[in-house]
């Protein structure tokens, strides 16, 4: 699916969605030769992309279970570690990127099952996880609950500024020539010759090739193919000023506590099916505060300094989509769910291989298997 020039002047690729997959992908393709414009329909940014923890944690949130998306995840979250310093070098910006590690917290007998559930995987997996002495963890987390039942160390699960990430990103596909549009709400895609039309209120552009990577709003571009990806918002509460020694995460079944700089800590996230209403509401909030308040106490009487929400691009089996439209010259690269800030430099990767001529990275991930009747 190698893109040409197309006769009017216009990118080779045209990318659709701005948020750190869309940015990702466009960097990529241009390191590669092409030529890119990534067409955003926020001001500048995007939705769940800023809204994310930046948690880089393949075991944590693929399940016990392995299988592609772990191994996908798995391969991404080693990516970082050259992905993130050359993002560092390209845009001259810094980005907080820890490898301290995850806490995983047991305070009752179905948090010790979970350990117990987790150590195995770890271990059938090679993935390292070290039990922790309970009375050791308020050393690290001042106001932990006390009567913690168990601890595991998850080393493997990092953590990422995915805000500066972001930045960093556009900065340097733009230094790569990639041009950047915000502000542009894509109505209708449709065929030109051999490539592809977008257009929009007052706008309009032409590439040979499209990367469909709009987040939650990929599954109903008005011309092509429905796609099964829907919104699940997730809220985030912020706390500042903590003083724990621990930099890593702390998770303790569905939520997570990751610190942000040297001194905020994010608290999150739900998981709601509310369409596309993104706003954080008093019920989020707080559940969200009574997770703070069992799991760490010791900032039960602290207000958050911020409360947001983000819609995450959801699946009906919870795989991404990624690779070709059958029938269209179109790459998909949605539908990350929770893992879009991990699986980004592996995204990236694959949508520039495929535009290159090269094979999906992975058969389960292929839209297709969506889309077949409906072509």
């Amino acid at each position: 699916m190698r893109a040409r020039r197309p006769g009017t002047g216009g990118p080779e690729v045209l990318v659709l969605g701005g948020g750190i997959i869309g940015l990702a992908c466009a960097r990529e393709l241009a390191l590669e030769g092409f030529t890119v414009e990534v067409v955003e329909r926020l001001p500048a940014g995007s939705e769940a992309s800023l809204a994310a923890a930046g948690m880089l944690a393949p075991l944590g949130e693929t399940g016990p279970a392995g299988g592609p998306l772990f191994a996908a995840c798995r391969a991404s979250r080693d990516l970082w570690r050259d992905f993130l310093p050359a993002l560092e070098s390209a845009s001259g910006l810094g980005i907080d990127h820890d490898q301290t590690g995850t806490l995983l917290l047991a305070l009752d007998d179905e948090g010790e099952a979970r350990l117990a559930a987790t150590e195995r995987a770890a271990a059938a997996l090679g993935e390292p996880a070290e039990r922790c002495a309970p009375e050791a963890v308020p050393r690290w987390l001042p106001g932990v609950a006390p009567g913690l039942r168990g601890a595991l160390l998850l080393a493997g699960e990092h953590r990422v500024d995915n805000v500066a990430a972001c930045a960093a990103l556009g900065v340097a596909a733009e230094r790569l020539g990639v041009a950047l549009s915000y502000g542009l709400a894509a109505e209708r895609v449709e065929r030109a010759g051999e490539g592809v039309r977008v257009s929009g209120a007052g706008w309009t552009r032409e590439a040979r090739l499209l990367v469909l990577a709009a987040g939650a709003w990929s599954g109903a571009l008005p011309g092509l193919p429905p796609l099964p990806v829907r919104p699940v918002r997730g809220q985030m509460l912020r706390f500042d000023e903590v003083d724990w020694p621990w930099r890593g995460g702390v998770r303790e079944g569905r939520l997570y506590a990751v610190r942000r700089g040297e001194r905020a800590l994010l608290v999150g996230a739900t998981v709601e099916e509310a369409g596309f209403a993104a706003q954080p509401t008093a019920e989020g909030t707080a559940a969200l505060r009574a997770w703070t308040r069992r799991v760490l106490p010791g900032l039960a009487a602290v207000e958050p300094a911020a409360v947001w929400a983000g819609l995450r691009p959801g699946t009906p089996d919870g795989l991404p989509l990624v690779g070709p439209l059958p029938g269209w010259p179109v790459l998909v690269a949605t539908g990350h769910f929770r893992n879009g800030i991990l699986l980004a430099p592996w995204t990236a990767r694959a949508v520039a291989a495929m535009a290159l001529g090269g094979a999906p990275p992975e058969p389960a991930f292929l839209p297709e298997r969506f889309t077949a009747e409906a072509v």
